[in-house]
């Protein structure tokens, strides 16, 4: 997840109506930067159980093996430490119109147009999501537990973190140092949706070369990733009845009655999907709205084309991450990929 980091806009460019917004974006992240201490320090200290010891110590195995290995950028990222409680660090709302799967859209300079806005204060997300519930919209508003800040800051390890397991702490770190590898202005999609690819299949690595192919931990992951690819399918074919019923044209109290149809039968549906681990269980007690389905495909959306890439490579995700930082440099990384393919499958 990339929280957005226009607190450095209240320092270079100029604010207009933006200026609380991006003023309490700037209090967040230099409160959380005040509060970071050296690692070592924290060590030294001994206030930190054994068990948070050991994920200190993964994390930091995790982001050699990211820069070795993957080619990922660690830079400064995961050197300190804050403790924030129980977290979460901050919450993202998202936004999207009640007819359409198209969420609303802010641009900043530096990070380019994203479908959300990030806030440090719960209070804050909560009176947005209502002025926009008022004014006649989906919302959901998402805690966030951990956010990168693309490489402008040094991002700590946040106490939240130290309770992930190792397959999710593994995904986590390398998800996050994908961003901070690989970030295409203006095409949010594209980046979480590749940084949601390079993190799942860098974790699988890690626990395979540290437990063997296999071990139990690998065949939960595998296990996880194939109903992974079942879920997405199954929210592929929500979508597309939306998009089919929001073309019609219909009347708007006959299309919100036909989209909570939708809804129904997607719960419904989703009890018979053979999946195979608990990863998925929360999805019939989901509030499904729009909002909450475009950040689905925010994530989700191009993992495809990533893993065609990925085969094209021989499973080799070094050589694959090369490939998608030479497609960062072109205006359409999408299509440069679809292109690159043709010429290397």
């Amino acid at each position: 997840m990339i929280h957005l980091v226009t607190c450095l806009l209240v320092i270079h460019f100029g604010l207009g109506s933006e200026l609380g917004y991006l003023w309490q974006l700037a209090k967040g992240q230099v409160a959380l930067l005040w509060k970071a201490r050296p690692i070592e320090k924290i060590i030294a200290e001994g206030s930190l159980s054994v068990d948070q010891l050991e994920k200190l110590a993964l994390i930091e195995a995790i982001r050699t093996f990211a820069r070795n290995q993957l080619s990922l950028e660690p830079s400064q990222n995961y050197m300190t430490f804050v403790d924030i409680g129980t977290g979460p660090v901050s919450w993202n709302l998202i936004v999207c119109p009640k007819h359409k799967l198209e969420p609303v859209q802010w641009s900043y300079p530096i990070v380019g147009t994203v479908p959300y806005r990030g806030y440090f204060a719960k209070d804050e997300a909560e009176k947005a999501r209502d002025q926009y519930i008022a004014e006649g919209y989906d919302t959901y508003l998402r805690p966030i537990s951990v956010y990168s800040t693309l490489g402008w800051f040094s991002d700590p390890i946040l106490s939240t973190m130290l309770r992930y397991s190792e397959a999710s702490l593994a995904d986590l770190v390398i998800h996050e140092l994908t961003h901070a590898t690989v970030w295409i202005e203006d095409d949010v999609t594209f980046n979480e949706s590749l940084a949601s690819f390079v993190g799942e299949v860098g974790a699988t690595m890690w626990l395979q070369q540290k437990y063997g192919e296999t071990s139990d931990e690998v065949h939960r992951v595998y296990a996880g990733r194939k109903d992974g690819l079942i879920f997405r399918k199954f929210m592929h074919g929500i979508s597309s009845r939306l998009d089919s019923l929001y073309d019609s044209n219909s009347p708007i109290e006959k299309t919100l009655k036909a989209r909570q149809d939708i809804f129904k039968d997607a719960k419904r549906a989703f009890l018979d999907l053979p999946l195979q681990t608990d990863w998925y269980t929360q999805f019939p007690s989901w509030k499904l709205n729009n909002a909450r389905l475009a950040l689905y495909q925010v994530y989700q959306e191009r993992t495809d084309i990533f893993e065609r890439v990925y085969t094209a490579c021989n499973s080799d995700l070094k050589a694959t991450m090369l490939i998608f930082q030479e497609a960062s440099l072109v205006s359409d990384p999408a299509q440069w990929l679809e292109n690159w393919l043709v010429t290397h499958q």
